[in-house]
């Protein structure tokens, strides 16, 4: 099983050189908070990524063709189909 890795603050905010040798390709990355202004930035882990629909209107924030947006219903799914969720 995959990992759910969850951010809430733009990539410039974590170490992205060690975020790369932690994250594997069939995990999945969520952007809650600040972090959905940076998915451009965090777009280098995953070539889908997962955004907090709500998170993602109140910034105004445009999702791209291979962006997902997850309701909280969906997010709270996801953390239970995932071996183990990182909060960073």
């Amino acid at each position: 099983m995959s990992t759910l890795h969850i951010f809430s603050k733009p990539l410039n905010y974590y170490c992205a050189n060690q975020l790369k040798n932690l994250i594997l390709p069939t995990d999945s990355i969520l952007l809650v908070g600040d972090a959905c202004f940076a998915k451009k930035q965090f777009r280098q882990f995953a070539d889908t990524l997962l955004i907090l629909e709500q998170d993602a209107q109140v910034r105004a924030i445009k999702l791209a063709d291979n962006d997902k947006a997850i309701s909280y219903n969906d997010f709270v799914a996801l953390t239970l189909s995932t071996n183990q969720s990182i909060t960073w």
